[in-house]
């Protein structure tokens, strides 16, 4: 289905000061008058109107033929939008108005090819216009052009850094690429290990871990040495909680792979989580070596030391997760409770405040359930857990 970002269009009146010098003008501001509080009423018939009677007193003013289409392209009348818009940009060619909402107007009417010379137009007399690149990059996509799509909304997105609609169509785009290069995988190679790969990570992504499972299972079956394969699979395990089966395919992992810091890392969180402590040391430490903004290595040498009552160390790793990672709110949880274990009264109950208001704002917030997979090297900087850690016992 095809997505179209016009909505949340603020229709710009193009300023035009008409010296009183003739009842022909006198007339024409009349009807301009009149067709912008139509505008601004919604009503965009007696706006098309009005600027049909401006456009006819003073026909040599090319603005007036602008908001003329732009009122069409609003009453979505888009061959006519069409049809006064290219006029005027015969007359004055560089309108940025003119050229983006004769891009868009195209655009309603399926025909991406024209749509695309104005829109590049548009964003070369105003670099940002937000509208002109994410139709642009729509019109891409719907050629087929791939390439120019991504680069179109990769330049927005540096312009727009913060922008949900330029972040939307980026994101689109990347996930509409990711299926139809996974799709083409299933035509070209079903029977590979990288589509059952890609299938357990999938899988993985809905959560679904025993399917995950099997189908990464499938992939080592079919090539054993692949980098990446036994992590993959290690990581469903582990999050399942099979803590002795997880570690088998990350020892795995690091035989092809030495380097690679998440095997490391969730080798030693897996002899946490049963307490083991001599064997997650090790593990840990070597992690944040390979990794050192590995933010749920530090969290997991907290807890380390938390758990083995060694509070001036746990208090340097989890303050090292707290710098990393200001926003995550877990950190400040074990933070409280060692400053509460050192009978620092204060502290305790600050680090609380900020876990609980973190919390609160966490479960407020909505975000993706398939936003990425989960154990993806991006995320692994962050601190993650099976969830908060019960209180340990002060001492």
């Amino acid at each position: 289905m095809r997505t179209r970002f016009l909505a949340c269009l603020i229709f710009c009146l193009l300023p035009l000061w008409l010296p009183a010098q003739s009842n022909r003008e006198d007339e024409a501001e009349a009807d301009i008058q009149s067709a912008k509080q139509a505008q601004e009423a919604g009503d965009y018939a007696r706006a098309v109107a009005g600027y049909q009677a401006a456009v006819k007193l003073m026909p040599e003013v090319p603005e007036l033929s602008v908001n003329l289409g732009m009122a069409y392209y609003l009453q979505k009348d888009y061959d006519k939008a069409i049809a006064v818009l290219s006029q005027a940009l015969k007359r004055k060619p560089a309108m940025e108005g003119a050229n983006l909402y004769l891009g868009m107007a195209y655009i309603h009417n399926s025909q991406f090819a024209a749509s695309i010379e104005p829109l590049k137009k548009a964003i070369a007399i105003n670099p940002h216009l937000r509208l002109a690149y994410i139709n642009l990059g729509e019109s891409y996509n719907e050629l087929g052009k791939d390439e120019e799509a991504v680069d179109v909304l990769q330049r927005a997105e540096k312009v727009f850094p913060d922008d949900p609609e330029v972040l939307y169509s980026l994101g689109s785009l990347y996930y509409r690429l990711m299926f139809k290069t996974y799709g083409k995988m299933a035509q070209v190679a079903p029977n590979s290990y990288r589509y059952d790969q890609v299938m357990g990570q999938s899988f993985e992504e809905r959560e679904e871990y025993p399917a995950a499972t099997v189908e990464f299972q499938k992939a080592i079956k079919e090539n054993p040495s692949a980098p990446g394969l036994h992590y993959a699979l290690g990581n469903v395990l582990w999050l399942q909680g099979h803590w002795a089966d997880a570690r088998e395919q990350f020892e795995a992992e690091l035989a092809i792979s030495p380097e690679d810091y998440l095997s490391t890392w969730k080798l030693g969180n897996s002899y946490l989580q049963e307490h083991i402590y001599d064997k997650a040391l090790p593990y840990l430490q070597k992690a944040i070596q390979q990794k050192p903004t590995l933010g749920g290595a530090y969290q997991d040498l907290g807890r380390l030391y938390m758990e083995t009552h060694d509070n001036d160390h746990a208090l340097y790793y989890l303050k090292k997760v707290v710098q990393m990672n200001p926003e995550e709110p877990t950190p400040h949880y074990l933070l409280s409770m060692t400053y509460r274990r050192l009978g620092n009264v204060e502290e305790s109950r600050t680090e609380m405040g900020k876990f609980e208001e973190m919390k609160k704002v966490e479960n407020e917030r909505r975000l993706p359930p398939d936003a990425m997979f989960a154990g993806t090297k991006s995320e692994a900087d962050k601190p993650q857990s099976s969830g908060t850690p019960n209180p340990p016992n002060p001492q």
